[in-house]
């Protein structure tokens, strides 16, 4: 009788594991040189990409006009988004504005006492207040003063690299009808209107998003000031501003807006007084973001908390503070785009709080 042979081995990886591997390998790789393209372009890539998202949030406005014009005069309608945008723009500006008046004005009226209370403790940060023999940091020549004239620096940068962003927004929503024609023409020959439906649906979440966030930091600016100016708490402007504006950047915005006048009342009250106040902010804060946010947000953004935060950090490792104010925008960007192709749909499904295909379905439609 033959003995029968041995039955080879079965190969330790298949071939669908090792294109699994591969393709992972591949998603790694080109993950990392995007993340670095992104930081070493941050000049380029995040006025873009700004730019994008604030032409696809005014278009709904740009488009009646461009229809109602006679052809040499269409360029009215990009000229009304961009004032629009000017004007917005020009609020925040107004209103940070505000807030160094009165940062100056708390410098004044706050520093000798902080720097008294700070000298004490043990530790460098005394010889940082002391500065040079010179000076103090307090003082002319001191590290504040120092870092005062790096602000404005900083200022000057901001004014240019948003006068770049309305500028190339202005060049998008001129050349957008001539894309429209060519993504129609694309879609007749064969292709589809995916782009166009994309680019609805983020302009509608995107105005969604920027519109129930700033009404969120009207009232909880309102709530702030009013439950500070019950403890006779100076300064009810900055600490106003600075909530209306720290509030667009998620998660992290609203704590830091409401540890900055606990802070102020610590120093310059008692750690009682600070502690209410503490409380009465943190309560605030969670009655509107456990119940009016979701109320007025619905399901029209439907990202993860989660993915909100990952979002966060990853976007301010790009690109800094800008990165923080567009993490939620250009999330519900990628999402869109990975929500209409067939190979990113998973993905899709991760990133947001949709639970079946068919929730995806819908979120990604345009209203």
């Amino acid at each position: 009788m033959e003995k029968n042979s041995p039955s080879p081995a079965p190969s330790d990886r298949s071939p669908e594991r090792r294109g699994a591997a591969r393709n992972a390998y591949l998603g790694a790789i080109a993950f990392a040189a995007v993340f670095w393209l992104l930081m070493e372009t941050m000049t380029i890539s995040m006025p873009f990409f700004a730019a994008l998202l604030l032409a696809l949030g005014v278009w709904p406005l740009v488009e009646p006009i461009r229809e109602r014009m006679p052809r040499n005069l269409k360029w009215t309608g990009a000229l009304a988004g961009m004032l629009l945008v000017v004007g917005i723009l020009a609020i925040f500006l107004l209103g940070l504005g505000l807030a160094a008046q009165q940062v100056y004005g708390l410098v004044q009226d706050v520093g000798p006492e902080l720097r008294e209370r700070l000298g004490a403790l043990p530790g460098p940060l005394p010889d940082f207040l002391d500065g040079s023999p010179g000076g103090s940091a307090f003082s002319a020549g001191g590290p504040l003063v120092s870092t005062a004239l790096a602000a404005l620096n900083i200022t000057a940068s901001t004014l240019g690299g948003l006068i770049l962003i309305v500028f190339l927004m202005l060049l998008m929503l001129t050349e957008a009808e001539n894309w429209h024609s060519k993504i129609l023409t694309l879609s007749s020959q064969g292709g589809d209107q995916r782009w166009l439906e994309i680019g609805r649906s983020v302009g509608q979440k995107f105005r969604a998003y920027f519109t129930t966030r700033f009404i969120i930091s009207l009232i909880s600016a309102g709530l702030y000031m009013g439950w500070l100016a019950l403890f006779g708490v100076d300064y009810l402007v900055l600490w106003g501003v600075l909530t209306v504006l720290l509030n667009f950047v998620p998660t992290v915005g609203s704590i830091i807006s409401g540890v900055l006048p606990v802070f102020y009342v610590l120093v310059t009250r008692d750690l009682g007084t600070a502690a209410i106040i503490g409380g009465g902010l943190l309560a605030i804060e969670q009655v509107i973001g456990n119940f009016l946010d979701p109320k007025l947000m619905g399901k029209r953004l439907a990202i993860s908390p989660l993915v909100v935060l990952i979002a966060l950090m990853f976007w301010s490792i790009v690109w800094g503070i800008p990165g923080a104010l567009l993490a939620v925008p250009l999330t519900v960007l990628l999402t869109m785009v990975m929500a209409h192709f067939d190979r990113t749909k998973g993905v899709a499904l991760l990133l947001t709080d949709c639970s079946t295909m068919e929730e995806l379905e819908k979120y990604r439609r345009p209203d």
